[in-house]
């Protein structure tokens, strides 16, 4: 029984998520895979990177976003190679210290706060790194070398470029989100972006969700079944990746089994189905060159049967168009007038399948028979034409 998923306190709490991601999405433009990412993480308790040049709101949409939580404690900072653990963490209690104990007084930092955002995240030095690697993993952190659990939710990172040294890999892998924010591109986006800045004010009035609804929501995702065909076809996912050079860690490949089951949670799904796999185009890279692997991988296994056979007639044909361009021997035209006449014959097959298929497939096999259709038209002329100049 699916009791947290099927109840109407889940069904209320998606609401108020979706109502969220389109409420920012009305002030960010070009950001909705961040807006609908950032809002996954908040549910699955997983990290956030954001990366790309400054002057691209990755602070400003983390903090409209914060704005919608209603309970939880935000903490944000800026760091840099210099920065003292203490700026995050809290100083050492001057009292404990007395004692011989190395006690932080963590009022208003980092280890009380539900939401974080750290900007500048690759520029940590190795003493706040090896602290921030358990408070991520485990949301435990060491105070004098007792650990202590903290309420951590979602850590949001933002860096204007990769990490390159290879003490900080650690850490890059534990980010699960990974997103690269540019400038705003489009002519209309950014009319939109401007006339919002000459207008100025905000909304006083917003949809706003609690730490215990989301709590609740990260509880309803231990409902949401991955059956074993799904996970057979993630398998072969990450196989495929692994293939192409996309080199993906266990830890990695783990979390983002989260990512499947927030997904089909926030559809109001009960289990992964395979369209739930597009959720992953931001988890699995590594690199800017990644995206593009990531891509063709998730699509190819995204494509329903009928998608695929279209592919594959589309190939043949556009194939079958190139090689009789320059053929002027009459045989040959023959022959290739057969491979067509057979395509054609491929494509009446699939046709009878229409009451299975959807709109869309059956309007494109539809357009791709007449296309078919003409072709052959066309090839039969030319091969009578061919046959009235031999005689």
């Amino acid at each position: 029984m699916k009791a947290k998923l099927d109840s109407l306190r889940a069904q209320e709490a998606i609401e108020k998520l979706r109502n969220i991601s389109e409420e920012l999405k009305d002030i960010f433009v070009e950001r909705d895979n961040v807006i609908d990412n950032s809002i996954k993480a908040l549910v699955t308790g997983q990290t956030v990177l954001l990366i790309g040049p400054p002057g691209t709101a990755k602070s400003a949409l983390t903090t409209e976003l914060c704005r919608r939580i209603d309970d939880g404690r935000y903490f944000s900072w800026l760091l840099n190679r210099t920065s003292d653990p203490a700026e995050i963490l809290g100083p050492f209690s001057i009292k404990e210290m007395e004692n011989d104990k190395f006690v932080r007084v963590t009022k208003s930092k980092l280890p009380e706060a539900e939401i974080v955002f750290l900007d500048e995240i690759f520029k940590c030095n190795e003493p706040t790194l090896n602290i921030l690697l358990p408070i991520i993993n485990e949301k435990l952190f060491y105070n004098d070398g007792n650990p202590a659990e903290v309420p951590l939710v979602t850590l949001f990172a933002a860096s204007n470029e990769f990490p390159e040294e290879d003490s900080l890999m650690a850490l890059y892998d534990r980010m699960i989100y990974r997103m690269y924010v540019d400038y705003i591109g489009d002519v209309q986006n950014k009319m939109i972006m401007f006339r919002k800045f000459l207008g100025g004010s905000k909304s006083d009035r917003y949809t706003t969700i609690s730490l215990e609804e989301l709590g609740f929501l990260r509880e309803a995702l231990q409902e949401v079944e991955v059956d074993e065909s799904i996970l057979k076809e993630y398998i072969y996912i990450m196989n495929a990746l692994m293939q192409e050079g996309v080199t993906i860690s266990d830890r990695r490949q783990n979390e983002a089994l989260k990512v499947l089951r927030v997904n089909a949670l926030l559809n109001k799904r009960d289990k992964v189905v395979t369209e739930d796999f597009e959720a992953l185009r931001d988890v699995l890279w590594n690199d800017l060159s990644d995206m593009e692997i990531v891509e063709e991988v998730l699509k190819e296994r995204l494509l329903s049967p009928f998608e695929k056979e279209y592919n594959e007639v589309v190939g043949k044909y556009e194939n079958i168009v190139s090689a009789t361009k320059n053929i002027q021997d009459t045989r040959m035209l023959v022959e290739m007038k057969g491979s067509v006449e057979m395509l054609l014959g491929k494509v009446d097959r699939i046709l009878k399948e229409k009451d299975i298929m959807d709109k869309t497939n059956l309007n494109k096999f539809t357009a791709i028979r007449k296309e078919i259709d003409r072709f052959l038209d066309t090839l039969t002329v030319q091969i009578g034409d061919e046959d009235d100049m031999m005689f």
